[in-house]
């Protein structure tokens, strides 16, 4: 089930004064607030999410993005980095399983190579990893999945399975908002997010290559 899907279109996006919002075409009002460095630039196909490092885009915490591993969800995006390895962790997308709660799923790039780390935290206490293994060129755009269910991680690249990692412990539900580019500690990447998908259930691997494939140029 399709739970928040923004486009970033043209029409999507409403401003009031210097606040600029981006709409969730699913019709569930839910809003993703951009910081004013953020600019809605040609992507892949239509319109991206441009960062630079140190901005971001906000989506509040809402019911229907509080992701439950019992029924499995997964997170789709094209990404689109600008530069090569700085040293250092760059964040992508995070959500945290409450305000003020240092636990979260998220992925960064890696410091010193293109490549994503996915991030969750089980019931044991401490955090679980998924690292993919095929790099990303910069300029270039990737559609990067994020499955979890109730037995493992599932990262996909371009709409192939990169890498699984099993679950030995149920997930603490990520319930709170959702962090594009600059996640709360400031880790956050230059280049580009399109076509951001929230599901509120584990996608199969031929859905994921749909998605991969969708609107190709």
């Amino acid at each position: 089930m399709l739970a928040a899907h923004w486009t970033f279109e043209d029409d999507t996006i409403q401003q009031s004064g210097r606040q600029r919002q981006a709409l969730d075409v699913t019709g569930t009002g839910l809003r993703a607030a951009l910081d004013s460095g953020v600019g809605v630039v040609p992507g892949r196909v239509g319109r991206a999410l441009s960062f630079h490092g140190s901005d971001r885009a906000v989506i509040p915490a809402a019911p229907q993005l509080a992701l439950s591993q019992l029924f499995g969800f997964s997170v789709a995006f094209f990404l689109r980095l600008a530069e090569e390895p700085t040293g250092q962790w760059r964040g992508v997308f995070y959500k945290p399983v409450g305000p003020h709660d240092a636990r979260g799923m998220g992925s960064w790039i890696y410091p010193d190579e293109q490549r994503l780390r996915f991030q969750l935290f089980t019931v044991k206490g401490g955090a679980e990893y998924a690292d993919t293994q095929t790099l990303m060129r910069a300029g270039a755009w990737t559609h990067v999945a994020m499955v979890v269910d109730p037995d493992e991680i599932y990262l996909y690249l371009d709409g192939k399975l990169d890498m699984a990692v099993r679950l030995d412990h149920p997930v603490v539900t990520p319930a709170g908002p959702i962090y594009l580019g600059c996640d709360p500690t400031g880790l956050g990447f230059v280049g580009q997010v399109a076509d951001l998908r929230v599901y509120a259930t584990a996608l199969t691997s031929e859905s994921i290559t749909e998605l991969s494939r969708q609107d190709a140029p």
